[in-house]
């Protein structure tokens, strides 16, 4: 269970839905995005910490290397926070932008309007999940991750499902009815 615990935690769409959590908590468009960017940067960067407590990022020692000393590897801890620091300030505050607008509007059209900001997680991880399916299903977690990935897929289908519908039931009816007038129609 730990297992498939690591495996859903580290996939991107789960940096996807930390965003779009935050943004959909959030007052305001700019509260929204500037969280969702705080809240994967912390993220990304307690990640790579906690790796480098568990003992990645060990590189081979090149002062003692007949020894097979190993030292930490700073290279490749900061440039890995850096790259996916950068990942984060880009989409970090698309995906929170779009939890703020999966919940927000006015008209009568509201839930159609919402819909394709709802629908952005379940894409994102029928997506991930398909290409990461294709790729892991071969390797050696191939039995454990061929289940984890299409559960998931299967749920955000289904959730992607129920999005649709919802809209759809919401806005029909929700939508303007003709009046019946009081006077009796032409002959």
């Amino acid at each position: 269970m730990s297992h498939v615990t690591s495996i859903v935690l580290v996939a991107g769409w789960m940096y996807a839905l930390i965003a779009f959590g935050a943004g959909l908590v959030a007052r305001s468009k700019r509260g929204a995005a500037l969280t969702a960017w705080g809240v994967l940067v912390i993220a990304v960067v307690s990640y790579y910490v906690v790796k480098a407590a568990q003992g990645d990022f060990r590189v081979p020692d090149f002062n003692d290397p007949a020894n097979g000393a190993v030292a930490f590897g700073w290279n490749e801890f900061l440039s890995m926070i850096a790259a996916w620091c950068a990942f984060a300030t880009v989409l970090g505050p698309v995906c929170g932008l779009a939890g703020y607008f999966s919940r927000t509007g006015s008209s009568p059209l509201r839930p159609l309007l919402r819909l394709p900001f709802q629908l952005l997680i379940p894409v994102v991880v029928i997506a991930e999940t398909t290409m990461r399916l294709n790729y892991e299903s071969s390797g050696p977690d191939g039995p454990v991750v061929g289940p984890v990935w299409t559960t998931a897929r299967l749920l955000a289908t289904a959730l992607g499902l129920f999005f649709i519908v919802i809209a759809g039931v919401t806005t029909w009816r929700s939508r303007p009815t003709v009046a019946s007038s009081a006077a009796p129609p032409p002959n």
